[in-house]
């Protein structure tokens, strides 16, 4: 970072950007201006070759990094035969896929890691992700002597799988090998095996064919937009929980190292795949993703090598952009048009009506419509991110054959609009790029934890609730989200699936009305002066919304904020509304009515009897220290909130850690929870994912046998699970019908 600064600075220097903005190309073209640009490009080029010499410096030794993995697999191999326990399969697996991170490019090490790892997962029952292994031990090189091992789990896995037509690729190649009679009994097996799905397949067909001749595809429009003005309507009333649109995400990219896969945006990784040419940088939940996003990857991997796109910010999901398009791109540049031309027919693309509710429209022009304020910005950020296009398209051009795919005759031009298209979406992404979030584990990899599995998407009894952190995990680009203007009491809230979203109305919306999302906390998380600062400084507008033009517009903020003041008995809002937030805590919060300043004793009772969690009787003072709050925070206070977080997480670590919890606890820890959920229903909404998360505690003790819930109440928990992304919304399903179904006759 600190060369790219020093770079940019004298950059910076040789160009003019204090004039008025006219759009990106314009300004790419003052880089290349005669006189400035020789000089320019050299400091990019000697920027790269200094990055270049670093990772050169940085990289260990070939020598080094296979010895490492080998002792990874092998301790990995000693657990795998030393115990007997499922939980062996998984720290088994768990060391192999170091071994595999380890080992860089060493093709020795990486195919008996990936052959160990597939090994492992296939007993456990991850049989795709033992599927990938196996392909990527051939591919790597396992000793053709002994591929067979390695086909005859393909070809058990490919029968878990139900894929006959790897199966039978799979047994052809069997039978061509000298087998000994243990490996032909195996054969002799999946060949019956292979018999009975085919005769499955010829029922399922039959089956699928009827369903489908009584099936009538239904699709009905509910929303219309306009790219030129920016707005959402509702074609007709639409209900509260109703689905109004969905989109793909064309283009992600993980929030800072998040280990999430680069295709499809999961984090539910057994058997994750990594790029061994970057230094493990960019993984893959599968095989297929890996595949899948090849072509975008071998235009980033040189740049991950070098730690370039770590840099450059939103830059970088601008450049995946480009790559995600760049056959709509290349479409435009034709042997006879000139610079020009083809930036008029790109930035045309986006006046000629199209939206995404109409299929055939290409969704690269409603995000080359996007709005952007690189007009408004000042002229330091301007350059910034036109030196970071042009630093990015340089890269290109050193590293990759990214520029060979343009006609011959237009690679110059094609390196300026390649420069201006990075830059005009990095300047829409800064007001139109969203971000994911997910519930999450706290460990990486999760479903390698051995601890929480009893086997495939199944938790142990009692481990939900370490399904409860809510992660920022993507930075995506949205075009047609983008359309909905901004609200602080928004009529849509957003769910994440991977790369695609979910839109769902918050509201009722009748038809006719403009359908508004919330760019930043809305009115019942933030004050109306921090959303105003923000907006302004991001968004270079200033809201106008019913909330925010109220006389009382942060009454509802404020209502989670009340104390009782210890001197005068009223009820007053502190200055400083997240004290208790702060590393320093010596804070003076004096009452608004009398001045007195407040000491807070409960506050500092409440700590000292939670670093004794261990204790019983330090735990019933507990629960009476927290009850008590009620007399001086008023409802759900957000305080209060946080305190029952603590006081939650802190209980179940203490069962976690051995100390047994009595009916008394488990009836304290019940009430705590719905006090807890109450106050973020209100805040949040009961379809957030905080309250889902916070949720989790609460199955935990029903699943425990330690509260019971009503039919009434369980079924209107199973469809808040509608909120959750697809393979986190299977784990929580698992676990109900493992543990808690049975509540239901509890009342």
């Amino acid at each position: 970072m600190e060369q790219l600064a020093k770079v940019f600075s004298v950059q910076e220097q040789l160009v003019d950007f204090k004039g008025p903005y006219e759009n990106e190309l314009e300004t790419i073209k003052l880089l290349h201006e005669p006189g400035k640009k020789q000089h320019l490009q050299q400091l990019t080029q000697q920027l790269l070759a200094h990055l270049e010499k670093e990772e050169q410096n940085k990289r260990r030794d070939q020598q080094s990094c296979k010895e490492e993995a080998r002792l990874l697999r092998e301790e990995g191999n000693r657990i795998y035969k030393t115990t007997s326990n499922q939980n062996r399969l998984l720290e088994a697996s768990r060391l192999y896929t170091k071994a595999i991170f380890k080992a860089e490019s060493n093709y020795d090490e990486l195919c008996l890691a990936f052959a160990n790892r597939g090994m492992a997962l296939q007993e456990f029952g991850y049989y795709q992700g033992a599927y990938d292994d196996c392909c990527h031990a051939l591919e790597f090189g396992y000793n053709p002597k002994l591929q067979h091992k390695i086909v005859i789990r393909q070809a058990y896995c490919a029968a878990k799988l139900k894929k006959m037509e790897d199966l039978e690729r799979h047994i052809e190649f069997l039978r061509e090998k000298d087998l000994n009679d243990g490996y032909i009994r195996q054969l002799l097996e999946l060949e019956e095996i292979l018999i009975d799905l085919q005769e499955s397949k010829v029922t399922e067909n039959k089956q699928n064919q009827k369903e489908e001749s009584q099936h009538e595809d239904k699709e009905e429009i509910i929303i219309d937009s306009n790219c030129d003005n920016r707005y959402m309507i509702a074609k007709k009333n639409i209900a509260p929980h109703e689905v109004i649109f969905q989109e793909t995400a064309a283009a992600f990219v993980p929030i800072e190292d998040n280990i999430i896969c680069h295709q499809c945006a999961t984090s539910f990784m057994c058997a994750p795949i990594s790029c061994a040419h970057c230094h493990h940088r960019v993984i893959y939940c599968s095989r297929a993703c890996r595949q899948s996003h090849l072509y975008i990857h071998q235009y980033e991997c040189a740049a991950y090598r070098l730690n370039l796109l770590q840099m450059l910010g939103v830059s970088h999901l601008a450049i995946r952009l480009v790559l995600a398009y760049l056959t709509e791109i290349l479409s435009h540049f034709t042997q006879d048009s000139n610079i020009f031309q083809t930036w008029s027919q790109l930035m045309k693309l986006n006046q000629k009506g199209y939206n995404k509710i109409d299929v055939i429209s290409p969704q690269y022009a409603t995000s080359l419509g996007m709005i952007s304020h690189l007009n408004k910005v000042s002229p330091n950020e301007l350059i910034y991110y036109a030196l970071s296009a042009n630093l990015l398209q340089v890269y290109l051009e050193r590293h990759t054959k990214f520029f060979e795919q343009f006609p011959p005759n237009t690679r110059q031009d094609s390196k300026i609009i390649v420069s201006a298209l990075i830059l005009r979406h990095a300047g829409q992404l800064l007001v139109n790029g969203h971000l994911g979030y997910a519930l999450s584990f706290s460990q990486d990899l999760p479903l390698l934890e051995p601890n929480i599995w009893q086997s495939t998407w199944r938790l142990k009894l009692g481990c939900l609730h370490k399904l409860s952190q809510l992660k920022l995990t993507t930075a995506m680009n949205l075009p047609y989200l983008s359309l909905c203007n901004h609200a602080c009491d928004p009529s849509i809230r957003t769910k994440f699936d991977g790369r695609q979203i979910i839109v769902y109305a918050s509201k009722n919306i009748k038809a006719g009305d403009e359908i508004f999302n919330c760019y930043t906390q809305d009115y019942r998380n933030s004050l109306r002066q921090e959303r105003a600062e923000h907006l302004q400084d991001v968004y270079k507008f200033q809201c106008r919304c019913s909330k925010c033009v109220k006389s009382d517009y942060d009454e509802a903020y404020l209502n989670y904020h009340q104390y009782k003041c210890e001197s005068c008995g009223k009820w007053f809002v502190p200055t400083n509304l997240n004290w208790w937030m702060e590393s320093d805590l010596d804070v003076a919060i004096d009452c608004m009515h009398c001045k007195v300043q407040q000491v807070f004793p409960w506050y500092q009772q409440f700590f000292q009897l939670l670093d004794n969690i261990h204790d019983k009787s330090s735990r019933q003072l507990l629960y009476k220290s927290f009850y008590q709050l009620n007399n001086c925070l008023l409802n759900h206070n957000s305080l209060k909130l946080n305190m029952a977080g603590e006081l939650i997480e802190a209980c179940f670590k203490a069962r976690e850690d051995g100390h047994s919890l009595n009916t008394e606890d488990f009836a304290n820890l019940e009430k705590i929870i719905r006090q807890q959920l109450l106050g973020i229903s209100q805040q949040k909404g009961r379809h957030s994912l905080t309250y889902l998360g916070k949720m989790t505690y609460l199955w935990d003790l029903m699943a425990l046998k330690k509260c019971k819930l009503s039919i009434e109440e369980l079924e209107t928990m199973k469809k808040l699970l509608e909120n959750l992304d697809r393979e986190t919304r299977n784990i929580f399903i698992n676990y109900y019908n493992d543990f808690i179904e049975q509540q239901q006759q509890f009342k």
